[in-house]
């Protein structure tokens, strides 16, 4: 077997896998390729020499070895994290560590940002990004912008918008279409982190998809809401994020008719954090944001 500081690497890749379900995703977090995530888990598989992973399908699932050492190396980086940022001298009182996806990021937080520093100009915010809105930990963040229904009884959250899904587009490309059939024809712009999206628009609209159904794959919904913009084909938006195109007149409402889940996006943060500053402040701002 190889030495704990030998896998150290793979198994730090090995954790991101877990974390983000999937090799891919994982490569996403890692700003690296697939195949080299793939390299470092097959590294530690025959350094432990034990099989981590299984095919199910087009998937991979954990095997029960795996399962066991996901859950201690998990709680072994977030014991470290911790560690490390309780080594960190910086002013606690004045910094706000935040986690999101990308594109609420870009299209929801940041545009609306300038009000919260003319309150609060003493504070510093720390946005990282995460793949997965639906599988964020709080460790290392004070607070995070999580996607489900709101039943998470280990944290204190804020209800910021529901799930609204509506297709959007260029305004020359909205003058030929009228209803819902007529997107089945179109050029669809597909965001890899919601690839679900359309098929619950056609479901909601009663249409059915089809093989005839096809378009554009891209990374997140911010590079698709560009796409679409850029008259590239049709966008499913969630209107939060473009409520700004759309009274700018940027982008239009291809078809009117929105989809709804009983899903949607909260601040949640640790109970033990809710009521102190600068936690307490971002939260009193937050809630008051449309």
């Amino acid at each position: 077997m190889h030495s704990l500081r030998a896998l150290l690497g793979p198994l730090r890749v090995f954790d991101a896998v877990c974390r983000a379900k999937g090799i891919t995703r994982a490569a996403q977090v890692l700003h690296v390729t697939p195949g080299a995530v793939s390299q470092q888990v097959k590294l530690l598989e025959v350094g432990l020499g034990a099989q981590l992973f299984q095919k199910s399908g087009r998937e991979i699932e954990l095997t029960a070895v795996g399962k066991r050492l996901a859950h201690r190396v998990s709680d072994a980086f977030d014991r470290l994290n911790d560690a490390l940022n309780d080594v960190v001298d910086i002013q606690l009182d004045k910094r706000l560590r935040l986690k999101v996806t990308p594109s609420l990021a870009i299209r929801w937080l940041v545009p609306r940002l300038r009000g919260f520093y003319a309150q609060h100009p003493d504070i510093d915010l720390e946005i990282s990004t995460i793949a997965m809105a639906d599988d964020i930990r709080l460790e290392g963040a004070d607070c995070a912008i999580r996607h489900g229904m709101g039943e998470w009884a280990d944290v204190e959250l804020d209800h910021l918008f529901d799930d609204e899904f509506l297709p959007v587009c260029a305004p020359h490309l909205a003058r030929h279409l009228k209803t819902p059939q007529d997107l089945l024809q179109a050029n669809l712009l597909h965001s890899m982190m919601r690839p679900e999206a359309w098929s619950l628009w056609f479901s909601s609209a009663e249409l059915v998809d089809s093989p005839r159904l096809h378009g554009i794959t891209l990374a997140n919904a911010a590079l698709c809401y560009q796409a679409a913009a850029d008259g590239l084909g049709i966008a499913i938006a969630q209107r939060a994020y473009v409520d700004d195109d759309l009274r700018s007149g940027r982008l239009v409402i291809a078809v009117d008719h929105v989809a709804r889940t009983e899903s949607g996006y909260y601040l949640v943060c640790d109970p033990l954090k809710a009521a102190e500053a600068p936690v307490k402040l971002f939260r009193d701002w937050i809630r008051s944001v449309r």
